[in-house]
């Protein structure tokens, strides 16, 4: 416990009071000098009997999400003893690396923090220091708190984006079957004749039954990959530059991820995390969200994992660095990819099928070429 600078002003006030009433023999002054001396320590007694121990800081949602450019908002509730007599302020606070703006409301023992992320990803960790004064406000003693459960997912913003709906290639072959219309063998629905579609369709058996004249044609499921596989391919960390070159990754794997699932294809992505490749399935717009965040935690992989999960992708997302080795750059040269620049990287070999992301590039192309194949 330490006194504040009104504290410090408070007791030196006393104390001169003192000493001049002592010396003019002013038995008054020297009287209220004592009871502003017992008034201090009564109120030093009130703060200590609030034990640090006792203090419970409780976050209201510990996992915040919002999309970049936005801001995640967290309530916070401090429970303590003598709350009637004891007040509390934050003195300081600090979100995870890569969260700016942070603000706070001090006023009560309720307080708001926001958080505004620069990059698109999983953010972890706060840490905080809280103040809390005597009645008379003389005397302070701090609680630092580290909470490593507290979690901002800061969602890409190109998920936002408005992708066209992307019919599946009539000619487009896969091993398993899609869930969309198209020209493969399997029966999918019925459904009511119109001049798009292909007199060679007409379910004329089934016609031959109807009470009415409607005339229904066979729709047939495209023989499209159920599943398509995004693959991060990361060989460096970029220090300072890690988030920011993560942040276009996640961008680049939303929109890619977003244009497969307009195909009506499921996501899988794949990564190098805890010295493996992690491969993760989304079939809906919730799961790839988490798969995103995921994702973005995404470790450096050694020779072999890479080579595993340029094997099991249909396209992958990659860095100029990486390209600088040259056994490397001929595998990734054969894949569909999108590159991600680095400064100062001269890559060995880039192949013809690769499209340099900078966050606005139009990738419904990439994935036609990889249907196609």
């Amino acid at each position: 416990m330490k006194l504040t600078q009104r504290g410090r002003d408070y007791l030196k006030a006393v104390l001169f009071g003192t000493i001049i009433a002592s010396l003019l023999d002013v038995r008054l002054v020297l009287a209220l000098c004592l009871s502003l001396l017992v008034a201090a320590g009564i109120s030093e007694i009130i703060l200590a009997s609030s034990r640090t121990g006792d203090i419970e800081v409780q976050l209201q949602e510990p996992h915040l999400t919002c999309f970049k450019d936005g801001q995640a908002i967290e309530d916070v509730t401090i429970k303590y003893k003598r709350r009637r007599f004891v007040r509390v302020a934050v003195s300081s606070i600090r979100g995870p690396k890569g969260v700016d703006t942070i603000s706070h409301e001090t006023s009560s023992d309720s307080p708001t923090f926001t958080f505004r992320p620069r990059y698109s990803g999983r953010f972890q960790g706060l840490y905080a220091t809280f103040e809390f004064l005597d009645p008379l406000g003389l005397f302070r003693k701090t609680l630092q708190i580290t909470r490593e459960d507290f979690v901002i997912d800061c969602y890409p913003s190109s998920l936002l984006k408005q992708v066209r709906q992307m019919a599946p290639i009539t000619l487009a072959l896969g091993e398993r079957t899609g869930r969309a219309h198209g020209s493969g063998q399997e029966f999918y629905s019925i459904d009511e004749y119109n001049s798009s579609v292909e007199r060679k369709n007409i379910y004329w058996k089934k016609i031959a039954s109807l009470p009415d004249e409607r005339l229904l044609v066979k729709v047939r499921e495209a023989n499209i990959p159920q599943a398509m596989t995004i693959g991060l391919i990361k060989t460096f960390d970029r220090g300072e530059k890690e988030l920011s070159w993560m942040d276009l990754a996640c961008e680049g794997a939303a929109i890619l991820g977003t244009t497969i699932f307009s195909l009506g294809c499921d996501v899988i992505l794949a990564f190098s995390s805890a010295g493996r490749v992690t491969k993760l399935e989304a079939s809906d717009a919730l799961e790839f969200r988490e798969c995103l965040m995921q994702m973005s935690r995404a470790e450096t992989g050694t020779t072999e994992l890479n080579s595993e999960i340029l094997e099991e992708s249909e396209v992958c997302i990659t860095g100029f660095k990486e390209l600088e080795d040259g056994l490397l750059a001929v595998e990734i040269s054969r894949k569909s990819s999108l590159l991600i620049k680095d400064t100062n990287a001269y890559p060995d070999t880039v192949g013809p099928l690769a499209v340099v992301y900078t966050g606005d590039e139009d990738v419904s192309e990439l994935v036609n070429r990889v249907v196609r194949r």
